[in-house]
C-alpha cells in the first residue's frame, strides 16, 4: 500500500525538516501546498522530492483540500500533518500495520500537545483528530479555522499511539499567528453551529467566558500539576487567545447594529 504525506505550509523552516525526517521511511510521496513562504520552505521541500504547489491562502479549510485534490489516485492512503507535528516511534509502527489492512477507511489519532518541552496533559488530552485515511474517502470542513478531516464512510478506527505538536517560534510568533486566528474565529460566531460543544461555548457570557475555561483548566481539571509552562500555555490559549475572540466579536455587533 502506497501511502502519500500531504502538508500545508507558510514559512516553516523550523519545522518541516524535522517533520519530513521523521515520516520519509514510512510514505512513498510528499505533497505540499504552500502559501508563498518567503523563507527556505520550499528549498527543503525540494531537498526531500516534495510535489510542491503554491496557492494564495485563504482559509484553512480550502489549503487542505486543495492539497487533497493534487494527490494521484495511484496513492491508496494520505497522512495529513502540519509542519509542526511529527510521529511517535510506535505510531509510526502502528501506521504501516493498519494501511495493510482493509478495517477502516480512516482513523482518528491522538494529539500529544507539547509546549516549552512541557506535555499539555490534563484538560487538554486526549484529543482524537482524524489525519489518515483511503485516497478518495477524505475531505476538510467548511470551517475556516479549526478545521477538521472528515471520512466520507463511517468506517472510522483509532489508532493506540500519539504524534506530536510541537511549534519552535518565538511567543512574538504565535501572538501573531492567533491574531489571525481570532479574526476567523470571530467570524464563525455569526454562524449557525452544529458542534454541541460549540453551541455551549457561544450560549456562555462574551468576556467572561475565556476566565470561566481558564478555571475549569486549571482548577478542576488540575493542569497546574503539569507546572509552570502549562499555566502559561492555557493562560495564553484560554484567556489572552480567547478575549482576542470575544473583543472582536462585541466590535463585530456594535458594528451589525
Amino acid at each position: 500500500m502506497k501511502l502519500v504525506l500531504a502538508v500545508i505550509t507558510k514559512n516553516e523552516e523550523i519545522h518541516l525538516e524535522r517533520l519530513l525526517k521523521n515520516v520519509k521511511k514510512i510514505v512513498s510521496a510528499i505533497y505540499i501546498v504552500d502559501s508563498y513562504s518567503t523563507d527556505n520552505t520550499a528549498k527543503i521541500a525540494k531537498k526531500y522530492n516534495s510535489k510542491f504547489f503554491r496557492r494564495k491562502f485563504d482559509n484553512f479549510s480550502n489549503q487542505r483540500n486543495y492539497c487533497i485534490s493534487k494527490i494521484p489516485k495511484k496513492f491508496d492512503w494520505i497522512l495529513f500533518l502540519d509542519a509542526d507535528e511529527y510521529l511517535s516511534t510506535n505510531l509510526k509502527k502502528e501506521i504501516v500495520d493498519v494501511i495493510n489492512s482493509n478495517k477502516f477507511d480512516a482513523y482518528k489519532m491522538k494529539r500529544r500537545f507539547i509546549f516549552e518541552k512541557t506535555w499539555i496533559k490534563r484538560g487538554y488530552y486526549p484529543k482524537w483528530f482524524i489525519r489518515i485515511g483511503r485516497n478518495g474517502f477524505l475531505k476538510c470542513d467548511k470551517n475556516k479555522i479549526n478545521e477538521h478531516l472528515i471520512c466520507k464512510s463511517k468506517k472510522v478506527g483509532k489508532l493506540k499511539n500519539d504524534f506530536y505538536d510541537q511549534n519552535l517560534n518565538t511567543r512574538e510568533y504565535w501572538i501573531k499567528k492567533h491574531d489571525q486566528y481570532s479574526e476567523f474565529e470571530s467570524e464563525r460566531y455569526f454562524k449557525k453551529e452544529t458542534s454541541i460543544k460549540r453551541i455551549i461555548w457561544n450560549f456562555l457570557p462574551l468576556i467572561l467566558r475565556p476566565l470561566i475555561l481558564f478555571f475549569f483548566r486549571i482548577i478542576i481539571k488540575m493542569s497546574f500539576l503539569d507546572g509552570i509552562s502549562a499555566i502559561k500555555y492555557h493562560f495564553l490559549h484560554d484567556v489572552y487567545y480567547r478575549l482576542l475572540i470575544d473583543v472582536k466579536i462585541v466590535k463585530k455587533i456594535i458594528m451589525y447594529k
